[in-house]
């Protein structure tokens, strides 16, 4: 139904190719080599975007230069500090699963480094409690804020809150495991930024004398500033065996990630205990406090910096976090306790590395300046509009923005020549709608990336466009989906052997595709399919109208019909009846019932859009007979009943 993510930094390959492929279900897989299942595997996964509205949320110096036009790629800037939350919320028709935890939407944060997540399923057994679920909806809400330029009315801002908006609804919904009962496990939200800490939050799930032990784990660390260290030690009692230790990787040259001044102040070092051998990276993130009858440990995004963990009053990073507490009896607390496990301690003699004070910021990308707020893509009833949108007192002296192929578009001197506008408007050829423009100012070039306010109007790429009615139809009559007739249409084109073969079976000498029988038979099938279809309950407005606007929906199958009919390879009057009986299809579905989830109104406008458009098609067909004239005009009539039912 709809995901939405947060993440510092991002991959937008890797996130469209296995993150997206794998949230979708996409059966195909792309192995980036150009064969014909790397062209399925991507038009699969754009037939799944196009009714799945997704929404990533990375920090204002993340890459900005996806492939797609199907998702949203929204920029948030947090004055004095980062973006660095890493959450993603999915949401299926029935089954929500929200991940929160260190990994950025990286092949790294996938893949090869030590990273600390945690999964929660809603319903009755979910991890999270309801009250926590509902504080990270609203905390998610309020990060759209920080997008520069962005307001509710904003198409692609109001997709995202929509999926938050639900992910809120359901969260409300979600009822307790044992009701009146306190579970083992507490949990409790863990922000940072906006002058809170997450080290504030540890008494929401304390229970007992005050900690005697802390343990951290933490890829990056104030060089020479022990302020967090100190914090954390403050927790603790001053009497009894306490203990203060670190628990790193070290880096391949044998070096330890801890600076000097930490390593004297706390305890002990110790490397980490992993379950395997390979070379990775640390990036996981998590504070272990312990009592000899309680445990809690933070997981979550937070560096141990004085900006990861809200320690730098209004110039820290914006974070997400949570706590777990639990007996150290417990099943739960035994698992607590496991989550940063010791192994060897490391000598004193082991270099430590004292590099800058950064948090992850692997990639020297400079930000894209604030001036530039949104870069918007609408259509209209004639053409494409890129909309550039400017925050004039933000913007660099001098500057220029172009296409990634480099075709200017637009310049500082334009933009002081037209009276310093707000707003930019500039008509775009269809067949070339960027993903993003390129800025380029004092020396500096960045992506500005480009939101569509209505995906569903997105033009189909040239594979599919080259997909014929009958192909279409057989594919919907067969109940495939439109990367299976493209796999066969694609396979059919490489079969040369037996398309030059002679058939030796006498029964596919006669086997005629074109026979009038066998095609009516067809189209009577992929109606029924059809209307399967268009049936099926929509969760969300952006999901119809993408099935109304689909390449196996009733837009393009009648626009493909007069594209057949005008090129003189389907007559007027098979043109004119299939027209006819897409639209009595439209008609005869049960439109309350599918816009039953969402805004009635909306829905039957998307409905009578289309049908307007079905009649226009059919006009532009044009007439073929007056007992077929006389028929379209019945059927147009018939399917319009529809919207006063």
């Amino acid at each position: 139904m709809a995901v939405f993510a947060t993440t510092f930094t991002l991959d937008p390959d890797f996130f469209e190719r296995d993150c997206l492929a794998r949230f979708t279900a996409v059966s195909s897989v792309e192995e980036g080599n150009g064969t014909v299942h790397d062209l399925v595997a991507r038009i699969e996964l754009e037939e799944k975007l196009a009714e799945v509205p997704v929404t990533v949320l990375a920090d204002r110096a993340t890459r900005a230069d996806r492939t797609s036009l199907r998702w949203d790629l929204l920029h948030g800037h947090v004055p004095g500090g980062l973006l660095h939350a890493k959450v993603a919320v999915l949401l299926w028709a029935d089954a929500t699963r929200l991940l929160l935890g260190s990994a950025n939407l990286t092949p790294a944060g996938y893949r090869r480094q030590i990273e600390l997540s945690l999964a929660a399923d809603l319903g009755p057994r979910c991890l999270f409690p309801s009250d926590l679920l509902v504080a990270l909806a609203d905390e998610l809400k309020d990060y759209l804020n920080l997008v520069p330029g962005a307001d509710l009315v904003t198409p692609g801002i109001a997709r995202a809150r929509s999926a938050l908006d639900l992910f809120r609804d359901r969260a409300i919904s979600q009822r307790p495991a044992r009701p009146g009962r306190r579970a083992a496990l507490g949990v409790c939200l863990a922000p940072s930024g906006l002058g809170r800490s997450p080290l504030d939050s540890l008494k929401e799930v304390w229970d007992g004398p005050r900690p005697l032990r802390a343990t951290h784990l933490s890829p990056f660390w104030d060089s020479h500033d022990l302020a967090v260290v100190n914090r954390v030690r403050r927790l603790l009692t001053g009497h009894g065996a306490r203990s203060h230790q670190v628990v790193t990787v070290r880096t391949p040259e044998g070096m330890v990630p801890v600076p000097t001044a930490v390593r004297a102040r706390v305890d002990h070092v110790y490397e980490l205990a992993r379950e395997d051998r390979e070379l990775r990276a640390l990036h996981a993130k998590c504070l272990v406090i312990e009592s000899d009858r309680f445990v809690a440990a933070l997981v979550g995004s937070s560096n141990h910096t004085r900006a990861g963990l809200g320690l730098n009053g209004g110039n820290s990073h914006r974070e997400l976090n949570v706590w777990l507490g639990a007996p150290a009896g417990s099943a739960e607390g035994v698992w607590l306790m496991a989550l940063v496990a010791p192994a060897e301690e490391l000598a004193d003699e082991t270099l430590s590395v004292d590099g800058l004070d950064v948090d992850e910021s692997d990639e020297d990308l400079p930000a894209l300046p604030l001036g530039f707020t949104l870069c918007r893509l609408q259509r209209d009833a004639s053409c494409w509009t890129l909309i550039m949108q400017f925050d004039p007192e933000q913007l660099p002296s001098d500057w220029t923005v172009s296409t990634a192929s480099e075709e200017p578009l637009w310049s500082g001197a334009d933009w002081a020549a037209e009276g310093r506008p707000r707003r930019a408007e500039f008509k775009l050829d269809e067949a070339s709608l960027p993903a993003y423009v390129v800025v380029r100012w004092d020396g500096n070039a960045a992506p500005w990336t480009v939101l569509v306010d209505d995906p569903a109007a997105l033009p189909n790429g040239p594979a599919i466009a080259a997909l014929s009615l009958r192909q279409l139809l057989e594919a919907l009559a067969r109940g495939h989906s439109l990367s299976a007739a493209m796999r066969e249409a694609l396979a059919a084109q490489l079969d040369t052997h037996a398309e030059n073969s002679v058939a030796l079976d006498p029964l596919r000498r006669f086997d005629d595709q074109e026979n009038l029988l066998r095609r009516g038979r067809a189209l009577s099938k992929a109606l029924a399919q059809l209307h399967e279809r268009l049936s099926r309950p929509a969760l969300h407005l952006d999901a119809l109208q993408a099935r109304l606007a689909s390449p196996l929906g009733p837009r393009h199958l009648a626009d493909k019909a007069l594209e057949e009919v005008r090129n003189a390879t389907l007559s007027k009057a098979e043109g004119a009846f299939t027209v006819a009986e897409v639209a009595l299809t439209v008609g005869r579905v049960d439109w309350g019932r599918v816009c039953a989830d969402i805004d009635v109104q909306l829905g039957m406008l998307a409905v009578e859009r289309t049908l307007a458009h079905l009649e226009e098609v059919q006009q532009a067909v044009g007439s073929s007979g007056s007992l077929m004239t006389l028929y379209t005009k019945r059927a147009a009539k018939e399917a319009q009943r529809c919207l006063s039912n």
